[in-house]
């Protein structure tokens, strides 16, 4: 699978994301993207996770594995949908760091204007990172064209690739 640049990846992503506000019908966008992005430096001992997904794709998605939900832009009950969006996460997105299982926990969400939802995570104990393996399946049980961009960046080496459903496990190499 080819790889694209950092720029390239961001560009899309921004346009596409600016673009949607135009083109969207019956309220949904045409295409299905999601991004991953794990930061780690080796001073912190923790990495910083974050998921950047369209807000109404997470909603759906949330609806359909809890039933009715809050609207995550005005939630009735915070608590009650940071619990859903961390346990909808944690089930399709699995982290390894030099082959062993990392947990993660929530953090905080963010939503912004432009239909984007953004969860930050924080990966403890992680003394040292020479390998990370990625398997992310978000969304993709709502979308057979899910798109999955994901970036990791160490001690400011940035790599990226990308996941096209089904396809989903990655491995970069530092």
């Amino acid at each position: 699978m080819p790889k694209l640049s950092s720029f390239g990846l961001f560009m899309c992503f921004s346009i596409l994301l600016n673009s949607f506000k135009e083109i969207k019908k019956d309220g949904r966008h045409p295409l299905h993207v999601a991004v991953v992005e794990i930061t780690y430096n080796s001073q912190d001992k923790f990495a910083i996770l974050q998921c950047k997904t369209f807000s109404d794709d997470l909603e759906l998605a949330l609806e359909k594995r809890y039933g009715k939900t809050d609207d995550i832009s005005h939630p009735q009950n915070i608590m009650m949908v940071n619990t859903q969006m961390d346990e909808y996460i944690k089930g399709r997105l699995q982290i390894k760091i030099n082959n062993r299982p990392m947990n993660f926990s929530f953090i905080n969400y963010k939503e912004s204007d432009n239909n984007s939802a953004d969860m930050f995570f924080k990966i403890n104990d992680v003394n040292d990172l020479q390998k990370i393996e990625i398997s992310d399946k978000v969304f993709y049980e709502l979308y057979d064209d899910q798109l999955q961009l994901i970036y990791i960046t160490v001690n400011g080496n940035r790599k990226n690739n990308k996941l096209r459903n089904p396809d989903s496990k990655l491995v970069f190499d530092f």
